[in-house]
């Protein structure tokens, strides 16, 4: 499993390639952008830019920083305090180096890069993990897990993997169904995690229940997620939703031995489950399934919470009566012991897969002159809810909205209301992608009908958003300088007979307000970073361009943008080293059914004599 000769991936080729693409880097865009006035007095000031000589090129007042976690840190912020790149030197990033190491399947390249000193560790959709000089690119070693998962397409596991996380001098990959150990430095498995660095953490759990099980895939679990590790413990989700799991699990895995420390079922089961008496009599008629975890949990050790987003339920939909909890949920978990601190669910029985799954991001901020330790996330029901992350209480209205219940579903029993976000003034939230479809085309409409959201499934039908969301996996970065949540989000209804846009959105937390929008082709499904410099960066997920974009943070001025050559279904990371400032992700993918790719691109600011 281990290759430790060194190997450089960019060939003259592959350069030569570059320097074509090049051309398409630009400081103007063909997106649509949308500003939106605010009175808010959170939305801060200017960053201040360091002063420097202008015959040199100007370093980050920020000398070295790491990006060690999935999101960069416990609160999901990917906020950066790097400020070498600045809103007026953007348009001159260009590509420093290059990577592929070679697997091309699974359903798009989703690896966020982790980067620890001057290695950065990138993951395939299997989960096997490389290591790479930061600086050049150059393989340092390869740790491969495709002989190790315990099962791959013909059990029905589909390859997805979104990155490793670091502490203590071990990465750790999510992988198949297994967590992985390896020396940071070496690639060399941990001595004494699980079995030669491998710990079945998923299927410890399910034997507890039933012994017979011998794998955990063959049951429809497995991984999606990168791990978050915090104090000397792993915190992960299983996925996943679409299958007759028996709830997802939240596991809290002893980081030095693999071994399990508490477990909480997502869709209790039976009384020995807890939260049963909560969510126990919100499925009625024999269904009990679905409600895996998608993304990285985040965690606040001050409050000595973890806090996971919660996807559908499964299965006939007839014979689960009931809001169905905890699906589609936002859940608040002791750090400890795993105990239930509080639910919010943001579906209640959801029959159209709008699952909640991203991370939470944790900020802090000031509402009505009083501290509020806020949580926010963005469902693929397209709408955006901010928490107390200390009770769980809404900060500003949700609403229980009537919603349609007409089916011709025989035994079919909608839930009569919807929770529906509100601004501070009291009026509706703006959506993070439209819920009423937008450009059908007139032909594809004469032969179907456009509905409300969350009316029941039928026949015929055009409704938003579609199956796809909303907000999908995408994590939101928080900016601690502007005050905004940036989220990126996908317009394309259901039954459309059109391409899919990207919705990328700026919002006050403190009042709910939409800031500035930008509209994209292709899907809004990879998460973003902002900086200290004032830019945003985030991708597009598209067939036919995969550009990578840089927005003014403030305004939403698109500034530069970048053709990666395939779609971008990644979130990307910020690095410094030595004063230089690395913008770095991942490409590769396209529309389902396309397969995955396996490039990762470096961005900095060019050199100056």
């Amino acid at each position: 499993m281990l290759h430790s000769k060194y190997r450089l991936f960019r060939n003259f080729f592959l350069l030569s390639g570059l320097s074509i693409v090049l051309l398409s880097c630009s400081p103007q865009g063909d997106s649509t952008s949308i500003e939106v006035a605010t009175s808010s007095s959170s939305t801060g000031g200017e960053v201040e830019q360091l002063e420097v000589s202008s015959a040199l090129r100007p370093i980050s007042s920020i000398q070295n920083m790491d990006w060690r976690l999935h999101n960069l840190d416990l609160a999901g912020s990917r906020y950066s305090p790097s400020d070498q790149i600045t809103r007026d030197n953007v348009a001159e990033l260009t590509p420093k180096w290059l990577f592929q190491h070679g697997v091309i399947d699974g359903v798009s390249n989703q690896t966020t890069p982790v980067i620890v000193g001057d290695i950065m560790y990138v993951t395939d959709s299997r989960g096997s993990v490389y290591a790479l000089n930061a600086e050049d690119g150059h393989l340092l070693w390869t740790y491969d897990v495709t002989r190790l998962l315990g099962g791959g397409r013909r059990e029905g596991y589909i390859f997805r993997h979104r990155g490793v996380a670091y502490e203590d001098g071990v990465v750790y990959s999510a992988a198949g169904s297994f967590i992985f150990a390896l020396d940071a430095i070496t690639g060399e498995p941990l001595e004494g995690f699980g079995d030669n660095g491998q710990a079945p953490v998923i299927l410890d759990v399910l034997q507890e229940k039933n012994p017979e099980i011998e794998t955990a895939i063959s049951v429809g679990y497995w991984f999606t997620t990168a791990p978050q590790v915090y104090d000397g413990v792993i915190y992960v989700g299983t996925t996943r939703s679409e299958s007759h799991i028996a709830g997802g699990y939240v596991l809290a895995i002893d980081a030095k031995t693999g071994e399990g420390i508490w477990n909480f079922n997502t869709i209790p089961q039976d009384e020995t489950d807890q939260g049963w008496d909560i969510a126990g009599p919100t499925w009625v008629g024999g269904e009990r399934n679905g409600g895996g975890i998608w993304e990285t949990p985040a965690v606040d050790p001050e409050l000595g919470m973890v806090y996971v987003a919660v996807g559908n339920p499964f299965g006939d939909s007839t014979k689960r009566d009931g809001m169905n909890l905890f699906s589609d949920s936002l859940i608040a978990l002791s750090l400890e012991e795993g105990n239930l601190e509080w639910y919010y669910q943001q579906v209640h029985h959801d029959v159209w897969d709008y699952d909640s799954g991203n991370q939470p991001v944790l900020f802090d901020m000031e509402v009505d002159g009083q501290e509020v330790k806020a949580l926010a996330q963005a469902s693929k029901n397209s709408w955006l809810y901010i928490l107390n992350r200390e009770t769980g209480e809404p900060v500003h209205p949700i609403i229980e909205t009537p919603v349609s219940t007409e089916t011709d579903v025989e035994g079919e029993v909608p839930y009569p209301t919807q929770p529906i976000p509100h601004k501070a003034n009291g009026d509706r939230m703006e959506p993070v992608s439209p819920v009423f479809p937008t450009d059908i085309p007139a032909q594809h409409m004469e032969a179907n009908n456009l509905v409300e959201q969350f009316t029941p499934i039928g026949p015929s039908q055009i409704f938003s958003p579609g199956y796809g969301g909303g907000a999908n996996y995408a994590p939101i970065s928080y900016g601690k300088d502007t005050g905004f949540l940036y989220i990126n989000a996908i317009d394309q209804p259901f039954n459309s007979g059109r391409d899919p846009k990207g919705y990328f959105s700026a919002y006050d937390p403190t009042s709910g307000e939409l800031i500035w929008r930008q509209i994209f082709e292709g899907y809004g499904q990879a998460g973003s970073v902002v900086t200290a410099g004032g830019i945003v960066f985030v991708g597009a997920g598209s067939n036919t361009a995969g550009y990578f974009y840089a927005y003014d943070a403030y305004t939403g001025e698109e500034l530069w943008k970048f053709n990666t050559g395939a779609g971008v279904f990644a979130s990307p990371a910020v690095y410094v080293i030595d004063g230089q400032e690395y913008v770095t992700v991942a490409s590769g993918g396209g529309s389902r059914g396309r397969r995955g790719g396996d490039l990762i691109l470096v961005f900095a600011l060019p050199e100056r004599n």
